[in-house]
């Protein structure tokens, strides 16, 4: 069963009652965002599958993008949080080498690839949501990513004192395409190529990323 086929089948299964009404609408409405990206999935459906009415919407958010940047900020925090603490690790040691800033930057988001239940639904909410052509759905995931991708940029910086701005600028598109293309475009390229993402050991992958892209850097 495809993730998106799971969701899909959750997405029509019946509320649990002793649930709030809030956490009820913010289940549905990433159910809802899976599987028909910002623009499609509409308030009406989400309050249908959360089996509430639309007036939670109003008491608890004052519009659709109110209530999605909740819904990404839940999603995105845990990443953000690990890769911070990621970063204030390498720190503290000082020095830190190109391949060990992004193994850091990398492991704390891939290492959910392969997790089950809520915590793989979460991860694809945050895949999703970094890949979302709607611009106002870019606009608040651009606030939530900016933090954390600037003290990415300036511990990379700092470790590649050597390159010129283009040249830092073009290896950071390699570090950021690196980083997204396995999260989100993985399965695509996963079924041409016959590999079982399931066997994958995602921490291992990371550190595979991170010499080969290392590797390529120096």
């Amino acid at each position: 069963m495809s993730d998106q086929t799971a969701v899909s089948k959750a997405s029509k299964a019946r509320p649990v009652p002793d649930q709030s009404s809030r956490a009820r609408f913010l289940e549905a409405a990433d159910d809802q965002f899976i599987l028909h990206g910002y623009d499609g999935c509409t308030i009406r459906a989400i309050a249908a599958q959360a089996g509430t009415s639309l007036a939670s919407l109003s008491r608890n958010w004052t519009s659709k993008r109110h209530l999605f940047e909740e819904v990404f900020e839940r999603h995105f925090a845990p990443i953000h949080a690990a890769q911070n603490a990621s970063f204030d690790a390498l720190e503290r040691v000082g020095n830190a080498g190109v391949r060990d800033i992004i193994q850091a930057f990398f492991d704390s988001a891939l290492s959910r690839s392969g997790s089950a239940g809520e915590n793989r639904k979460s991860h694809m909410v945050y895949c999703c949501a970094l890949t979302d052509p709607s611009e106002e759905a870019r606009n608040i995931t651009r606030a939530l990513v900016t933090p954390v991708r600037n003290r990415l940029i300036a511990l990379l910086r700092e470790a590649m004192p050597e390159l010129d701005e283009h040249s830092f600028f073009l290896a950071m598109t390699i570090v950021l395409g690196a980083y997204l293309y396995p999260q989100a475009y993985g399965e695509r390229l996963a079924t041409i190529m016959d590999i079982d993402l399931g066997t994958f050991d995602w921490h291992k992958a990371s550190q595979t990323l991170a010499n080969l892209i290392s590797g390529g850097l120096a």
